[in-house]
């Protein structure tokens, strides 16, 4: 079996050379008892025009390793799913039968080749994973961490999918596992490209196995991620489930979810209201500690929000039935996830930000958690009885 090792790059000059080198020296070290064959072993770049010269310095490598290093040029930045596609059909066109998707930051190690290539060959898709036993991340703040893993979960919960690292760009594939996916379906430019991708492998029955990896920040250059591309991911997570048709237990009708959702979240800032009344009299008026003053908040708050969607955001769910304390009980408990979502974003705003009042790092941790909560209620609570 060929491999090629496809990396994505723009504005990536100060790192591109030293992760070439990197990659090669990484292949040489490797021993493998199966039928890949290291020897023909490959690197596609794929360059978005970097304005800081990246494709040059990989021009000017070429010559080192005539045959194996090549550079697919395009006019400009176009997105990291779309990069990765193209570096498929380019492989797929030339004959090679595996494929690795590697960050050209050293954020991903080579040195986890050697372990990808082993398990590749008894698996379709083999997935660095920072969320697994032994697997993580170095030299990212507390909250960013929490972000990463809260959309990771996010999206496994969305999905109904089992894969822990949804999210991350550490990922190896047979030819027969991307043929499975129907590549040119494919509907994520961006972050979500990466979920969208696993999915498909997943709901096509591939088989995927998850290694530890540690993921290191980058010391070089500059990050892609922004706010935007994180938020619209996360709306795409919707988009994936109703163009892959799998659902996992939420109803389908897209035009009653998100009447449900809005509901649900005019719901929740009424909620809202009542908490962060509460909390700045209690937190920033008076001087109690936050999260005593949380917990309270929560528990008045859920029981307004309970009756409120009981009675109206999923009155098609409930019909007729009466409030019930078994149901208050399940919400509740849903609800509880958030709550933890609201405490540790809330101290991690307070740490990491200081904001001038107390209630704005509570303000964040509601967001945070508002989601979830809605997953969770519709899922379990007020799931529509067959």
């Amino acid at each position: 079996m060929k491999l090629l090792i496809a990396i994505p790059t723009y504005n990536e000059a100060e790192n591109i050379e030293k992760f070439v080198k990197a990659v090669f020296e990484s292949l040489q070290s490797v021993t493998v008892d199966g039928n890949v064959n290291l020897d023909a072993a490959g690197i596609l770049v794929v360059d978005d025009n970097s304005p800081d010269g990246t494709a040059g310095i990989v021009e000017n490598l070429i010559g080192l390793y005539p045959q194996r290093l090549h550079l697919l040029k395009r006019p400009g930045k176009q997105g990291l799913g779309t990069a990765y596609l193209a570096a498929f059909d380019w492989g797929l066109s030339r004959g090679y039968d595996v494929f690795l998707e590697m960050d050209a930051d050293f954020s991903h190690n080579p040195s986890y080749i050697p372990v990808m290539l082993k398990e590749i060959e008894t698996h379709d898709v083999v997935i660095g994973s920072r969320n697994v036993s032994g697997g993580g991340v170095e030299g990212w703040s507390f909250l960013r961490n929490f972000i990463s893993k809260g959309g990771s979960l996010y999206a496994r919960l969305v999905l109904g999918c089992t894969i822990k690292d949804l999210t991350g760009g550490f990922n190896m594939w047979t030819k027969a596992a991307l043929e499975k996916i129907n590549l040119s379906g494919v509907i994520s430019k961006g972050y979500s490209f990466q979920v969208e991708m696993k999915f498909r492998a997943y709901s096509a029955g591939s088989c995927v196995k998850e290694i530890p990896i540690i993921f290191v920040d980058r010391k070089l250059g500059k990050s892609k991620m922004s706010k935007k591309i994180f938020v619209e991911a996360l709306l795409n997570m919707w988009k994936i489930k109703k163009i892959t048709g799998i659902d996992s237990g939420i109803d389908s009708g897209i035009d009653q979810f998100i009447d449900q959702f809005i509901k649900f979240a005019v719901t929740g800032a009424l909620g809202t209201v009542t908490n962060l009344l509460i909390f700045f009299f209690c937190a920033d008026v008076f001087g109690l500690p936050e999260i005593p003053v949380s917990i309270f908040c929560f528990l008045v708050a859920v029981s307004q929000n309970y009756v409120f969607n009981h009675r109206w955001s999923f009155r098609q769910n409930t019909g007729q039935e009466a409030l019930s304390f078994k149901k208050w009980l399940k919400f509740t408990g849903a609800s509880l996830f958030g709550l933890a979502a609201n405490i540790v974003i809330m101290k991690a705003v307070l740490l990491n930000f200081s904001p001038a009042f107390k209630v704005i790092a509570q303000a964040c941790g509601i967001a945070a958690g508002m989601v979830i909560n809605f997953i969770l209620s519709k899922l379990f609570v007020f799931r529509r009885n067959s």
